[in-house]
């Protein structure tokens, strides 16, 4: 203790230590402005391909994070509606479902948004987010009586398809919220399919999104969206949308598929530059997943809502293949606009809604397909050595994943490192080859024809590269 006192009437110590305890102050302060500055901002915008749609009582908002990338779908209904849900899969991912299987059916007690979003478990904040914006919006929000109901599901956008930890937050649902409007969905790449994927539990990641269709009969309408996080879209012929190689624009018979798989279930996984060596493992909750909501005007009791999200449901395994496997999250919520006390519904009439709605989903599948940017036409481009040597280096899409770029002979080869397993794109152990198509753009060999560019600044210098430029870009900067 006199040690300590004889230190502390030294003036150059104490100044010492005053510093000393200020820069821990500082250091805290300093890493959360950091943190700010780098926080990404919501981005909502009403272009591109749309569903319009005439269904009163329903708006939809979406908002994503460019930087990620990544999004949120929102699905507000001014007047709470009652609700159901059907889950499944093995690894869902849900808010306040548990809730919508208690079969109440005054809607006082009902729903007032349900939320859909990318960022695996992350990405339930979004939901919370809007809770919080609507809870703002009460003209009493101190009256704990009235309390808003927010349901919500969420997809896997991260692990292999990018390298970054944004994801949807209280912010990003906020946004979204607020830029709710009735009458539209948007198609493709945004919302909660910002980012999504189809084919996965093919082994064959192809760049997928949330799709939307209307149907009506009579005085019944309904309407059903979906975000395609999982398996092939089939058509209404056994036709496979979407692959890597199609000939002649046509992919072949899901049929065809299931036999060719199969045919390989037990034997060796060949390297792939999709995959690369290694098998990709489950990260997080609903890796593979569909989310799907379908409203109706049609005034329905709950177990009527119940019965419609099991038969949709089971229907949209015909357009949606393979579904409900054990790291699959695929959650359907079906809502009524009309009336639930006292309603009655026909078995026969109860046959006719099924039918229409599992149509309208399959719709909707169809519908979650982006419009695929054209790549740039190949030609015949030799780089110098010199300007080979001036593209190696190494390039980092985070601290943890970083790709280098090496030169062999007259070819550049790239590689993941500090990652722990392969991604979608590039593989660990594995050099892919680099094969220039056009000036600054090069594609990595492989059975995704991934394109690679070259970002240069101002001075021509180059400063990162950036995967599959476009919709679905991932960057990665010059280390």
């Amino acid at each position: 203790m006199r040690f300590v006192a004889r230190v502390l009437h030294c003036k150059a110590a104490r100044y010492a230590l005053i510093s000393l305890f200020l820069s821990f102050l500082a250091t805290p302060i300093a890493l959360s402005q950091d943190a700010t500055k780098a926080k990404p901002k919501p981005h909502v915008s009403y272009d591109g391909p749309a569903l319009t749609f005439d269904l009163p009582g329903v708006k939809v908002g979406v908002a994503e994070y460019e930087e990620g990338p990544t999004g949120t779908t929102v699905l507000y209904f001014p007047t709470p509606v009652v609700a159901a849900v059907d889950v499944r899969g093995g690894a869902p991912g849900t808010l306040n479902s548990d809730a919508l299987r208690l079969a109440y059916d005054d809607p006082s007690a009902g729903v007032n948004a349900i939320v859909l979003s990318g960022g695996s478990a992350y990405g339930l904040s979004a939901a919370t987010g809007v809770a919080n914006a609507l809870k703002d919006l009460l003209t009493d929000s101190g009256n704990f009586n009235d309390v808003v109901t927010v349901a919500g599901a969420i997809i896997f956008d991260l692990g292999d398809r990018r390298f970054n930890t944004i994801t949807p937050d209280e912010e990003l649902g906020r946004a979204a919220l607020a830029g709710a409007r009735a009458g539209w969905f948007p198609l493709g790449a945004r919302g909660a399919g910002r980012f999504a994927m189809q084919s996965l539990g093919w082994d064959i990641s192809l760049h997928s999104g949330q799709g939307a269709a209307f149907r009506q009969s009579g005085d019944t309408k309904v309407l059903v969206v979906t975000v395609n996080n999982g398996g092939l879209v089939v058509d209404r012929n056994g036709q496979v949308m979407r692959c890597l190689h199609p000939i002649d624009g046509h992919c072949g018979s899901i049929a065809d598929a299931i036999v060719a798989y199969l045919a390989n279930v037990g034997k060796p996984k060949q390297a792939r530059a999709d995959f690369g060596s290694k098998q990709i493992n489950p990260q997080g909750i609903t890796r593979n997943t569909t989310l799907t909501v379908v409203i109706t005007n049609k005034s329905l009791p709950v177990w009527a809502l119940q019965r419609l999200g099991v038969q949709v449901h089971n229907s949209m395994a015909r357009g949606d293949q393979p579904m409900a496997e054990g790291d699959d999250g695929d959650t359907l919520f079906t809502v009524t606009t009309g009336k639930a006390v006292g309603a009655t519904i026909s078995d026969e009439d109860m046959d006719h809604l099924g039918i229409l709605a599992s149509e309208t989903a399959w719709d909707a599948l169809l519908a979650s397909l982006p419009q695929l940017p054209p790549k740039t036409p190949r030609a015949n481009i030799v780089l110098s050595p010199k300007e080979l040597d001036s593209i190696v280096a190494s390039y980092a899409f985070s601290s943890d994943a970083i790709a280098v770029v090496r030169r062999k002979g007259n070819v550049l080869e790239i590689e993941l490192t500090g990652h722990t397993t392969s991604s979608s794109y590039l593989s660990i152990g594995q050099p892919l080859v680099l094969t220039p198509v056009a000036t600054d753009e090069f594609e990595i060999v492989g059975p995704r024809e991934d394109r690679l560019h070259i970002d240069r600044d101002a001075t021509r210098a180059i400063v990162g590269i950036t995967l599959n430029p476009g919709p679905w870009a991932v960057h990665a900067t010059r280390r």
